[in-house]
């Protein structure tokens, strides 16, 4: 499986490429706040809670993709 790095509140992350944001940062101790993830529904949205900011834009968490050389911020004020 394809490999990528990220940078998720400066911490630098390598998961598979097929990994959404929100499953990389659990999967290495950050917590993002999300109520409607369940690991065996698809990924639905409609919380609003994980809410992250990639290159300025916000995202959900949830929904989006993790790519190679992403740099994901979960804290609007750092």
């Amino acid at each position: 499986m394809d490999k990528v790095t990220l940078t998720i509140d400066g911490v630098q992350i390598v998961t598979d490429k097929d990994t959404t944001i929100l499953q990389a940062a659990l999967q290495n101790d950050i917590y993002i706040p999300h109520l409607c993830h369940h690991p065996e529904l698809k990924p639905a949205g409609v919380c609003r809670l994980c809410m992250v900011a990639v290159g300025g834009e916000v995202v959900f968490s949830c929904l989006t993709s993790v790519q190679q050389g992403m740099e994901v911020k979960t804290r609007s004020l750092e």
